[in-house]
């Protein structure tokens, strides 16, 4: 997966909102991706909500 480099300086408020335009497809694709197998939309967002405080507070996956 190739995701574009930032086009905005650090501290930019447009270089955020690029980030987000370019993760909200990826993250789409992997609710609609849970969807299709049967979880409902809201337990696949929980867990991707899930994923990110994780990451957030560096917890290991598992």
């Amino acid at each position: 997966m190739q995701i574009p480099a930032p086009t905005h300086d650090p501290g930019e408020m447009q270089r955020t909102v690029e980030c987000e335009e370019i993760i909200h497809p990826l993250i789409d694709t992997i609710v609609s991706a849970a969807t299709a197998s049967g979880w409902t939309i809201d337990e696949a967002l929980i867990a991707v909500e899930e994923v990110v405080k994780d990451i957030r507070t560096a917890k290991p996956a598992g």
